[in-house]
């Protein structure tokens, strides 16, 4: 996982270097929203939170470094034909996205897609950790409130591969964005 966070911060300062400074534009911003579990039937739905920092290198592109926590709810297991309860846990993710479409800041709407990877952590009571390299692909839509804040609603599918088979996922977040210029560009 260290290995992992090191490549993606390398590549995400390459990029961000790529681009000069009195062009480049800085945004934060959380979200929180569902995390909707595919084809998994031990674990029910649950919440998804996080953060996240998107450089934008062109009015259309952008990287986007990325912290998430999404747990699952309750479910249940059959073992000796016996039915048990046990618990959901929660995927705690880092990660880096690329963005496409538009991600200015401005006032108005806009639409974008993203995609990306990351290093994702399950945990569970009374069931071994797993920790595996993730990826996800997603829609969204921004829509500037003011100038420099905008409201995001994005839908995404994240996909954990795993020795037998793989963990999915599809998530409706909604959050809230705060843009900087950097370097009194536009």
């Amino acid at each position: 996982m260290r290995r992992l966070l090191l490549v993606l911060g390398i590549i995400s300062l390459i990029l961000a270097s790529a681009t000069s400074l009195s062009a480049t534009q800085l945004s934060v911003g959380g979200f929180a929203g569902l995390n909707l579990p595919v084809a998994m039937d031990d674990v029910k739905m649950g919440m998804a939170y996080g953060f996240k920092a998107r450089i934008a290198l062109m009015p259309s592109v952008g990287i986007e470094p990325n912290f998430m926590i999404a747990s699952y709810g309750e479910g249940e297991a059959e073992v000796y034909d016996e039915t048990y309860t046990r618990d959901g846990g929660e995927i705690t993710s880092f990660g880096v996205d690329i963005v496409f479409g538009g991600i200015s800041g401005k006032k108005g709407a806009s639409f974008f897609v993203a995609g990306g990877i990351g290093s994702s952590k399950w945990s569970r009571d009374c069931i071994d950790d797993v920790t595996e390299m993730s990826f996800n692909l997603g829609v969204g839509m921004e829509y500037g409130v003011a100038e420099m804040i905008s409201i995001e609603l994005r839908a995404k599918a994240m996909v954990i591969p795993h020795d037998d088979g793989s963990y999915k996922n599809g998530m409706i977040t909604g959050g809230l964005n705060y843009f900087f210029n950097l370097g009194g560009g536009e």
